[in-house]
């Protein structure tokens, strides 16, 4: 935390934007919460801090931070507005039943060169995957729940005979 907080520090004061105590709640909010967190959940921890703030406070301060490129905007498969406040090159993993994001590395992917018939699209900027699937618990209960779906088919099956 204390290298994305000397980070936070150094580019407000680049850019000229002033180090209030709002600011910094909200950034430390933002980056003690797990995944990719929504506006609104960025509100819930900083109210607990600050019980007079502003949802329109909290969301300006985000939009305020992706401009000055401290996080990044991202959308997912729940269509909430989300931010990423990993800056480095990474990927998502997306679980299509909770939702939940997690980052992923591929530099072997991030190595590649560019298509070919890609050339004349025009400038290529980032490279970003997003794999869509269930995560290891949400896994665990779908095959759970199969399981005790096949189950149930079975003893139906058995006192039907």
């Amino acid at each position: 935390m204390t290298d994305k907080l000397q980070l936070f520090k150094t580019t407000c004061q680049e850019h000229g934007i002033r180090l209030t105590h709002q600011r910094l709640v909200i950034f430390q909010a933002l980056v003690s919460l797990p995944g990719h967190p929504s506006a609104e959940d960025v509100y819930n921890r900083v109210r607990k801090a600050i019980p007079t703030m502003a949802f329109d406070t909290v969301y300006r301060t985000l939009a305020t931070f992706e401009k000055i490129n401290l996080i990044k905007r991202v959308k997912f498969a729940d269509n909430r507005v989300r931010f990423d406040n990993n800056l480095s090159t990474h990927h998502h993993l997306v679980c299509t039943r909770c939702n939940r994001v997690e980052d992923f590395y591929w530099p072997d992917f991030d190595r590649l060169p560019d298509p070919d018939h890609l050339a004349g699209w025009g400038e290529m900027g980032t490279k970003h995957v997003e794999i869509r699937g269930l995560c290891r618990k949400c896994a665990a209960k779908c095959r759970k729940s199969r399981n005790a779906k096949h189950d149930r088919q079975l003893i139906m099956k058995k006192n039907q005979q």
